[in-house]
C-alpha cells in the first residue's frame, strides 16, 4: 500500500497491496459480510479504509445525473477510540485538504463529492462514524439507510450489531439512482479468545448461501524460536529477541513490512505479556488480560477446584443477567460461609424465550429435587417489546420463581463478589469456582475488566465503569448471584469500617423481604 502522507488526492491516489496478499484477497472478495484478523502493523485499517473507498467508486452512476452515490457507516466501540484511532486512520489515507472537510459534530460525517471528469463519472459519498457507547449513535445506526458498514476491531463489539447491520446495508443509493451495485460489511479485527462469536462464525459455523460470510487471516507478525534453534553467539544481532521468556523473530511473511519502521516487533514486544505477544503480534487465538480486573482479588491459583457435588441440604443461588446475551451463575452458600460456584450457563444471540427454556433445562439436568432461590437484574422488571412482559414475567410464568435484587448498582455488585474472595475459612478461600465454568473463570481472572485510558507520573488510571464484553455478563450474573444470597450483609459492616454511616444506610436492605 502507499505510505502514509498527506498527498493522497484524488487523482494521484494509488492503493498497492503486493506486500499484504491476504487484504489484497479480502479486497477481491464479493461475500455478504468479510472479516480481516492479523496481527498489529499488518495494514488492516488501511485496507478497509482502501475497501470503502473502492466500493464507493464501483457503484452505478445515477440514470438521474450521472454521480455514484454512496453512504457508509464505521463504527467503533467507544467515541475515545473512534476519534483517535479509527477517525485518525482514515483521514491519514483521504485528508481533508483533499477531499473535503469533516463536519465533527455528531454524527461525525466526511461527505465526499467527487465532479466528474475525464469522462470518469463524479463520486457522491457520505461516510458516517458512530460509536457503540452512545445509546443515540447506536439509534442512529439502526436506522440509516446504508450502502455499506466498516466494523472496526470486530471482537469489541456484540455480534448484534453485525446482525442489526445486516438489515440496513444495500438500501442506498435509491432505486430512482440505480440501487448499490455492491454492497455488504466488513470487518477486522485482531485475535480473541475461542469462545468469541468471531472465532465461532470463521473457524466452525461459517454462514453460507447468497449472503455468505468470509474470513480471512493474516502471517503471524512474529514467530517463536525454541530455545534449541536459537543461535549462541549474539543471537540478538542475527535477529532474535528475548520476550516474557521466549525468544521470537520477525516472520518473514508478514504483510505490510516494507511500510513499518526496522525493528518494529522488536520495539512492540519488549515487556509484553506471552498472552499480549500470542494475540497482537503472532495473530493467535488466545486470551489476553487488558486493564484492571473488576474482581483483583480473584486468586486462580487457589480459587478454581475440581468439579464440585452440589449439596441437596442447601439452596442453589442462580445468578441472572438479561440482554441479548443472558447468563446464569449457580451458586451454594455452604454452612461455614463457603461459596462454591457449580454450574454456569453462557448464552449467545437468543432471546427471552429460549434462554428460559434452556435454564429450566439445566436447572432439572443439573438439580433435580433442589430448591432454589433465583435472582435477577432489576432492569429485568421493564416489559420485553416482544412478550409485552417483562423478564420476571416470563420466567414465574415457566415456573421459576425470580426476584430482582434491591439494585443493579455496579459497585454493590462488585463488592458483594468480592466479600467471600477476601476471607479465610478453615485455611481456604470464602470462594472456590468449578474449573468447569470455563466462562466464569475467564471473566473474573480478567476478561470482565476497567479499560485504561491513560498513564501518568507513574500512575495507571482506568474507566469508572467496566468495558461491556462478552465477559461482563457472566460476571454480572455471578454479582447478582452473591448478592442476592446476602452477601450484601458484610457490605454493610465494611461501610462502617470508613465511618461513611450514610453509604452503609443505602446498603443495608433486605433482599429476602
Amino acid at each position: 500500500m502507499t505510505e502514509k502522507n498527506f498527498k493522497n488526492t484524488p487523482s494521484t491516489l494509488k492503493f498497492d497491496f503486493s506486500s499484504a496478499p491476504t487484504i489484497a484477497k479480502f479486497m477481491g472478495s464479493k461475500s455478504f459480510i468479510r472479516g480481516l484478523m492479523g496481527p498489529v502493523g499488518s495494514g488492516k485499517s488501511y485496507g478497509c479504509c482502501a475497501e470503502i473507498l473502492k466500493m464507493a467508486l464501483s457503484q452505478k452512476p445515477s440514470p438521474r445525473d450521472g454521480i455514484k452515490y454512496s453512504r457508509f457507516a464505521i463504527v467503533r466501540n467507544t467515541h475515545p477510540m473512534l476519534r483517535t484511532t479509527t477517525l485518525k486512520t482514515w483521514l491519514e489515507l483521504l485528508p481533508e485538504n483533499y477531499w473535503g472537510n469533516v463536519k465533527y459534530s455528531p454524527p461525525i460525517t466526511h461527505h465526499i463529492k467527487l465532479p466528474a471528469r475525464d469522462g470518469a463519472a463524479g463520486v457522491d459519498m457520505e461516510v458516517i462514524f458512530l460509536a457503540l457507547d452512545d445509546a443515540k449513535d447506536v439509534r442512529k445506526l439502526l436506522s440509516l439507510e446504508l450502502t455499506g458498514a466498516w466494523i472496526n476491531e470486530a471482537r469489541e463489539l456484540p455480534v448484534q450489531i453485525i446482525q442489526g447491520l445486516s438489515h440496513r446495508v444495500g438500501r442506498y443509493p435509491t432505486r430512482s439512482d440505480g440501487g448499490p451495485s455492491q454492497y455488504g460489511i466488513i470487518l477486522d479485527t485482531n485475535s480473541m479468545d475461542d469462545d468469541h462469536w468471531y472465532y465461532r462464525y470463521a473457524e466452525k459455523e461459517k454462514p453460507k448461501g447468497k449472503f455468505s460470510w468470509e474470513f480471512f487471516k493474516q502471517p503471524s507478525g512474529v514467530l517463536e524460536i525454541p530455545h534449541s534453534k536459537v543461535p549462541q553467539d549474539m543471537p540478538e544481532a542475527q535477529g532474535y529477541y528475548f520476550a516474557s521468556g521466549r525468544w521470537w523473530k520477525t516472520n518473514p511473511q508478514a504483510e505490510n513490512l516494507k511500510n513499518l519502521p526496522d525493528g518494529y516487533y522488536e520495539q512492540l514486544l519488549g515487556g509484553k505479556s506471552l498472552d499480549w505477544i500470542r494475540c497482537y503480534a503472532e495473530g493467535k487465538y488466545t486470551f489476553v488480560k487488558e486493564g484492571k480486573s473488576v474482581w483483583h482479588e480473584f486468586d486462580p491459583e487457589t480459587m478454581i477446584g475440581e468439579e464440585l457435588d452440589p449439596d441437596p441440604k442447601y439452596p442453589v443461588n442462580i445468578g441472572l443477567d438479561f440482554g441479548l446475551t443472558p447468563a446464569a451463575v449457580f451458586a451454594q452458600r455452604m454452612p461455614n460461609g463457603r461459596w462454591h460456584i457449580l454450574h454456569e450457563l453462557v448464552t449467545f444471540d437468543i432471546g427471552l424465550n429460549r434462554f428460559v427454556s434452556l435454564l429450566k433445562s439445566e436447572m432439572e439436568l443439573y438439580f433435580p429435587k433442589f430448591k432454589f432461590n433465583v435472582w435477577g437484574d432489576p432492569a429485568g422488571n421493564q416489559r420485553d417489546q416482544i412478550y409485552e412482559t417483562t423478564a420476571f414475567q416470563h420466567l414465574n410464568a415457566n415456573g421459576i420463581l425470580a426476584r430482582p435484587t434491591n439494585t443493579n448498582d455496579f459497585r454493590t455488585r462488585r463488592e458483594a463478589g468480592a466479600i467471600p474472595m477476601t476471607r479465610l475459612i478453615e485455611g481456604k478461600p470464602g470462594l472456590i469456582v468449578s474449573k468447569k465454568c470455563t466462562q466464569l473463570i475467564k471473566s473474573l481472572n480478567g476478561g470482565y475488566h476497567f479499560q485504561r485510558v491513560m498513564k501518568g507520573s507513574g500512575t495507571e488510571v482506568y474507566k469508572d465503569q467496566p468495558v461491556k464484553n462478552n465477559h461482563s455478563h457472566i460476571g454480572d450474573a455471578f454479582g447478582y448471584a452473591l448478592l442476592g444470597g446476602g452477601e450484601h450483609k458484610r457490605m454493610v459492616s465494611r461501610a462502617g469500617q470508613f465511618g461513611n454511616q450514610q453509604q452503609a444506610r443505602v446498603l443495608d436492605f433486605d433482599v429476602f423481604s
